[in-house]
């Protein structure tokens, strides 16, 4: 089944798919009391879904719909960073596992809706990625079983503004040599009398207001075969400018996951972006990495069995 919210006569309502056009509300009052609901509440929306087909409900037309994202409370939105073979071909050294950083549900925004960018925000790219969504709690879970607890998947553009992330929010510290220890150098190249730290903070160019479009449908998981063999596509301006898979991921899916319920208990509903597509095209041969989505005015990612999620563009210009 595909799922999803949207606001109605300006009521959340949870809608279920009936057809590419079309689509029934359900009873849930909330994309969370779905999903806390089990096969209950699955049940009662593939029965709604059916009376839509056969007539016996009252339609909704999506193509004019106001969405919102597929579950808009989100306890939590998890972003996996670099995981793509192609950004690790150049790595000093390679990742020892998936690195994550966190977005608010404030960032979140649906299909349909523009992505906000300030002109402090600078260079701004996009990154088409799968999203898993979580069915039931899960904490400490093994690789293995992780895909069990997944209620399922949807698609985000992770909108990252280099611009503001290189300019304002990273920083440069030279430490005492007293103070360096091992870990400190193990990721990077340590030139002679080099006691630089170097960090950089994710949260203005990663988890700003808007910067989590997602959506428009959750597809449920009894559809998705095979997680880690899904095509990926980003557009802008309606050309292909990334073309990629989920099989090309540094870590595969359920290792991404697993890892994640390590260090947080995820929770129903919550999000985990498993990682952005990077492989280009002739036109785009630098894939997302070329595009400054400050130039455009419609940006779009589709993935194979999901759906395609668009959103219009609207920047601010600095100097």
């Amino acid at each position: 089944m595909k799922l999803g919210t949207l606001r109605l006569n300006g009521a959340e309502t949870v809608i279920g798919r009936v057809d590419e056009h079309h689509a029934v509300a359900l009873e849930s009052a909330t994309m969370e009391e779905l999903i806390l609901g089990g096969n209950a509440t699955l049940d009662a929306a593939h029965e709604a879904i059916e009376k839509g087909k056969a007539g016996e409900a009252e339609l909704i037309d999506t193509d004019n719909a106001d969405w919102m994202a597929p579950n808009p409370r989100a306890s939590k939105i998890i972003g996996c960073a670099v995981n793509n073979n192609r950004l690790n071909e150049t790595s000093h050294r390679p990742m020892k596992s998936p690195m994550f950083f966190m977005k608010g549900r404030s960032a979140l925004t649906g299909h349909g809706k523009p992505i906000h960018i300030l002109a402090r925000h600078g260079r701004t790219i996009p990154e088409p990625e799968p999203v898993a969504v979580f069915g039931k709690m899960a904490k400490d879970v093994a690789d293995d079983r992780i895909l069990d607890h997944i209620f399922g998947y949807t698609v985000t553009n992770d909108c990252t503004a280099s611009g503001i992330k290189f300019g304002e929010d990273s920083i440069a510290l030279r430490q005492d040599a007293d103070l360096i220890f091992p870990h400190h150098m193990e990721w990077r190249h340590r030139f002679e009398d080099d006691n630089y730290l170097y960090f950089i903070y994710h949260s203005r160019s990663k988890a700003a207001d808007s910067f989590a479009a997602m959506g428009p449908w959750l597809t449920t998981a009894d559809e998705i075969d095979n997680p880690n063999d899904l095509r990926i596509r980003g557009y802008i301006d309606g050309e292909l400018y990334a073309d990629d898979s989920t099989s090309n991921y540094f870590f595969p899916v359920e290792r991404v996951l697993g890892e994640a319920s390590t260090w947080f208990t995820m929770e129903p509903g919550d999000c985990i972006h498993t990682g952005t597509a990077v492989k280009g095209t002739d036109q785009f041969p630098s894939g997302n990495l070329g595009i400054d989505l400050r130039d455009h005015e419609l940006t779009d990612v589709e993935v194979d069995g999901l759906c395609r999620l668009s959103n219009p563009i609207v920047a601010e210009r600095g100097d």
